[in-house]
């Protein structure tokens, strides 16, 4: 029933167009035909030659007037292939091709239509492979505001995610695992993040590098939130990817997070030739900080700063209660496995890099509940 709502195709009605048309052609044909008979008669009944040059100009005239009329419809069809093949390239078939090797205009406009196609594929296929080196947030913002290796400085949040002694891990492992390892690793981490509204700003063997709030600015609560719910949704994730690695033969893993809120400078890092869009600033070495003391300070793969605490939103920030450590620490493990997401006060700590001690809290690990 739907199919017979639709309006047909463009090159069917055009179709019928011609049709209607040919009628036009036809009918005065057939006029001009019964005249040259008619002339013929008189001139061999009357023996005069006016009749017969007459018959003759117009069977001249027929005989053009056909040959005009198939050349026409050729070169129509030829047209109807080209409009219709600009149909299918416009409803995004890039795999079309007109199959015309002639040498007039039309051939031409074949030949350079089949060129512009290859180079639109081309093209798609350069911005699908772009499109998996960087975001598509990152990607539409070069697009509309150019290479600016200037930067733009903006509050964002950092999150840091690094596995603990991959150095040992590939030390037991072939390449072919490792590859496997770290490609299943890296689409666990990517998906999450792109879920939780964050780009991925760098792979570095096994860190990772995740920024919310660029290059769009966004506000700092929402941000923080989005970085926070990341991070907790990558915990889960990564205990599932642990436990399918073990069937595999592959070894699980733990890993730590760091988290840090900040200006930083968003934009691309290198040359006009090659380049990778980052982000660099204070709040990216602390947060990588932070996941070194996930190491340290055992129990905590999660430490924040107290900054990106108070830029939560309220509805998540009162959902969490913060606790003193001590009082944590005096909890025995049946009464940690039984708490809720809570952040623990670790106090001030020292952070290389930075002249005086950070606030900090951290999320117990389920791990060590």
């Amino acid at each position: 029933m739907t199919r017979q709502k639709t309006n047909p195709p463009k090159y069917t009605r055009n179709h019928t167009r011609r049709f209607d048309l040919r009628w036009w052609f036809i009918s005065p044909f057939t006029l001009l035909g019964i005249l040259i008979i008619l002339l013929v008669i008189s001139a061999l009944r009357s023996g005069s030659y006016i009749e017969l040059i007459l018959a003759g100009i117009i069977l001249l005239f027929l005989i053009a007037a056909g040959v005009s009329l198939l050349l026409g419809r050729q070169i129509s069809r030829r047209i109807e292939r080209v409009t219709h093949a600009a149909e299918q390239v416009s409803q995004g078939n890039l795999t079309i091709r007109i199959d015309d090797h002639s040498h007039d205009e039309i051939g031409r406009l074949s030949r350079a239509f089949n060129r512009m196609v290859e180079n639109l594929d081309q093209l798609h296929r350069s911005r699908d492979l772009l499109s998996r080196t960087m975001s598509p947030a990152v990607r539409q913002s070069l697009i509309e505001k150019g290479l600016d290796f200037r930067g733009i400085t903006q509050d964002v949040c950092i999150l840091f995610i690094d596995i603990w002694d991959f150095t040992r891990i590939t030390e037991g492992y072939n390449t072919e695992q490792l590859v496997f390892f770290l490609n299943d690793y890296y689409t666990t981490i990517a998906s999450q993040v792109h879920l939780g509204g964050g780009i991925i700003g760098k792979y570095g063997g096994d860190s990772i590098l995740a920024y919310f709030g660029a290059p769009e600015p966004a506000p700092i609560s929402q941000s923080a939130t989005a970085a926070l719910l990341t991070s907790l949704a990558l915990h889960d994730a990564i205990e599932q990817l642990s436990d399918r690695w073990i069937i595999l033969g592959l070894p699980q893993i733990r890993v730590g997070m760091g988290l840090s809120l900040g200006p930083a400078v968003a934009g691309p890092i290198g040359t006009e030739k090659q380049f990778e869009y980052t982000i660099i600033g204070n709040a990216v070495n602390l947060a990588s900080r932070l996941q070194d003391l996930t190491r340290s300070i055992e129990g905590f793969g999660i430490i924040l700063t107290t900054d990106l605490y108070n830029a939560l939103e309220g509805t998540v920030k009162n959902q969490i209660r913060v606790v003193d450590r001590d009082a944590y620490e005096i909890l025995d493990s049946r009464e940690k496995a039984h708490q809720p997401v809570q952040f623990v006060d670790l106090g001030l700590v020292s952070v290389k890099g930075k002249r005086g001690p950070v606030h900090v809290y951290g999320i117990p690990d389920v791990d060590n509940k």
